[in-house]
């Protein structure tokens, strides 16, 4: 049991003298960083510990954590600190020492802050989640808790498919963080103030404050063959579906240009600037680019301010400009120009972390070169034509071989290729045009009198994801992923082409995990409890600790895994689905079937006219008015049609257990 009443500077003495001595990289402990912010706790309203349930290395690399952290910092009424959870070393020390979980700022105990808000990006931190709880002394459960917990809000990507860790967050922020941060936290403050119990302000929360998901409010009922029959909110007016939050004016959002400079090298040595957000492409396994719609830039004269501020509060030699697809962004290679011909003079090179095949690829490469010339990343995602057009990324052959041959003009040596493996229609003669593609790249460099280039292929496997056309779709075995593996590592034969492919069972409980409904909390809980902690890294994943989990409750892993959904089956997310519309992702898979391209709906060029394919993301789409006008309506009490009713656009037709 931890120590709660060591705090602040008896704390930091504790850990100096007893703890740090005794794990890896003691710096990622301790705060103290340049650019970190600290306030009198005694002098603010709401108290913040905001963090991610991973490593040190993998938080301070997050974009996302630096602007909430500068979003809530920036208030005078409010204060945000930084936590993280701790290496299995680091957790075992702690424990020994009954040491409770703190922030970095303060060194002050994570169950003294209000709220605790977690920003998680993918599955595999789930179990550090519960170790967080445990090691600040809070009940795992969120119904365990009282008023003298902190509210654990949970935010990011996996919280658009929230079930299976439902039982433990007290609320999901769906959507963009910005305002929904502060509208979450300055209430909770307020109705603290008037003297409300817990369940009484989640019941506000969920109430009035759009993009809030309570899930203790909505009780899940199961068909005899497991599948979802009804989704029953237990209290009156709750929002169904929750409202999913955008920021709509991105070019003057918040944005942090005074980072903290971490003590240890992180994942991204680099100052990130996020110049778009959303996506126009379609492609039919992305997540992000769906539940991001629609697209939003930030001016050139933004970036740039941003960019020179940036570099001066923290002195990075490296701007990143980020974006699910930053080579969309209109006038890329002019913004590239204009900060390259500010910062060539110091050094500092500006970077892209993936480039889209096609005229952009086949030019920018010379303007990112100017300072240095280090790797070109390429996501093709696919290497047969055929296969991209099923996934939507209709990319020709010849434009990408193209484009690195320009590359390597520039004094590009070196290739980095994005594949995925298991995508619906794929065959063995796609996996082995892995190989072939790979080899072509490096021999493009031959015919301009050079060596072959390095190529690295990096194959992950591929999870379908909610939100997506491809959510219904069913899953490798981890046997069949083997086998495939195996047909790709063979299919190179040029030496400088090196092919690494992605741990299947680390896969497996990822698609287990991001498919699954409520039942999962305690398999979750119970894998735990076992020993399962940073799951999402290879060297650490326990899978037959959960394998035993599944077992003890006689529960078919493979059945939330690796099925293929029905159409008409109501899926676990649907509370939350406030992204494109069912009937889009539906059309969109029948395309995939058909191997059909899906034209962008928009272009980045304000000139060019572009066609709707009514996702109903935005108000160009003639249901876009009917979906704001239900979702008003769920928030406001009015009357609504009944749940899963015929033509209501979140669920599909034929999905009720009454009907």
């Amino acid at each position: 049991m931890s120590n709660v009443s060591l705090r602040g500077p008896a704390l930091r003495r504790l850990v100096e003298s007893e703890i740090l001595p005794h794990v890896e990289t003691p710096a990622q402990y301790t705060g103290g960083e340049l650019n970190q912010v600290v306030k009198d706790h005694a002098t603010v309203k709401t108290k913040v510990a905001l963090g991610m349930p991973d490593t040190y290395a993998m938080g301070m690399s997050s974009l996302g954590l630096k602007v909430l952290y500068h979003v809530w910092n920036q208030r005078d009424d409010t204060l945000c600190e930084r936590v993280f959870a701790p290496w299995p070393d680091m957790e075992a020390r702690m424990r020994e020492k009954s040491v409770p979980l703190y922030s970095l700022e303060t060194f002050t105990p994570v169950r003294d802050f209000d709220v605790l808000a977690l920003s998680v990006a993918y599955e595999g931190g789930f179990t550090n989640i519960l170790t967080m709880l445990d090691l600040a002394g809070m009940p795992l459960k969120a119904e365990e808790r009282t008023m003298r917990d902190p509210f654990v809000i949970m935010g990011g990507h996996t919280a658009f498919a929230p079930e299976p860790i439902a039982d433990f967050i007290d609320v999901f922020c769906i959507g963009e963080g910005e305002e929904l941060a502060i509208d979450v936290s300055t209430k909770i403050t307020e109705l603290k103030a008037e003297g409300l119990g817990r369940d009484a302000i989640l019941y506000r929360l969920c109430r009035e404050v759009p993009g809030v998901y309570v899930p203790r409010f909505y009780r899940f009922e199961y068909f005899p063959d497991n599948t979802i029959a009804d989704v029953i909110p237990l209290k009156s007016r709750l929002p169904f579906p929750v409202k999913r939050r955008m920021v709509a004016d991105f070019d003057n959002a918040p944005f942090p240009t005074k980072q903290i400079v971490p003590w240890v090298e992180s994942i991204h040595e680099r100052f990130a600037i996020e110049i778009m957000r959303g996506c126009v492409n379609g492609c039919r396994f992305c997540q992000a680019g769906m539940i991001t719609r629609t697209q939003r830039q930030r001016s050139p004269e933004t970036v740039i301010r941003l960019a020179k501020e940036g570099f001066l509060q923290t002195g990075y030699d490296e701007i990143g400009l980020l974006s699910l697809s930053s080579s969309d962004y209109y006038g890329i290679t002019d913004l590239a120009r204009r900060l390259n011909d500010f910062f060539e003079d110091v050094g500092v090179g500006v970077s892209l972390p993936s480039l889209r095949i096609g005229t952009v690829l086949a030019t920018l490469p010379k303007e990112m070169s100017r300072v240095r010339k280090g790797g070109l990343t390429i996501a093709p995602e696919a290497a047969s034509e055929r296969l991209r057009n099923i996934i939507n990324k209709p990319v020709r052959d010849d434009h990408l071989l193209e484009g690195c041959r320009e590359a390597f003009k520039s004094g590009y040596n070196h290739v980095k290729l994005y594949f995925m493996l298991g995508l619906p229609g794929e065959t063995d003669d796609d996996l082995r045009a892995i190989g072939r593609l790979s080899d072509q790249i490096a021999l493009e460099r031959t015919k301009l009198g050079k060596g072959p280039a390095k190529v690295a292929s990096s194959v992950s496997s591929f999870v379908p994801k909610c939100g997506t056309p491809f959510q219904w779709a069913p899953m490798l075995s981890r046997e069949e992923w083997k086998r495939r593996q195996n047909i790709i590592r063979d299919s190179t034969r040029v030496k400088t082409v090196k092919i690494k492919v992605h741990d299947p069972e680390t896969s497996y409980l990822e698609g287990i995990l991001s498919r699954g409904d409520r039942r999962l909390g305690k398999i979750v809980e119970r894998a735990w409890r076992n020993g399962a902690r940073f799951d999402g890294w290879d060297e650490h994943l326990k899978l037959d600790v959960w394998m035993e989990a599944f077992a003890h409750f006689s529960m078919d892993p493979d059945w939330f895994g690796l099925r293929e959904r029905k159409l008409t089956e109501i899926l676990p997310w649907v509370i939350v689905n406030d992204t494109v519309s069912e009937a889009f992702l539906k059309r969109e898979l029948k395309r995939a079937e058909q191997e059909r391209i899906t034209e962008s709906c928009a272009d980045t060029d304000p000139d060019k006219e572009t066609p709707c394919f009514i996702c109903d993301a935005c108000e160009k789409s003639p249901l876009y008015a009917k979906k704001e006008a239900m979702l008003a309506a769920a928030v406001s009490g009015q009357p609504r049609d009944a749940k899963y009713a015929k033509g209501a656009w979140t669920f599909p037709a034929g999905a009720t257990a009454t009907s």
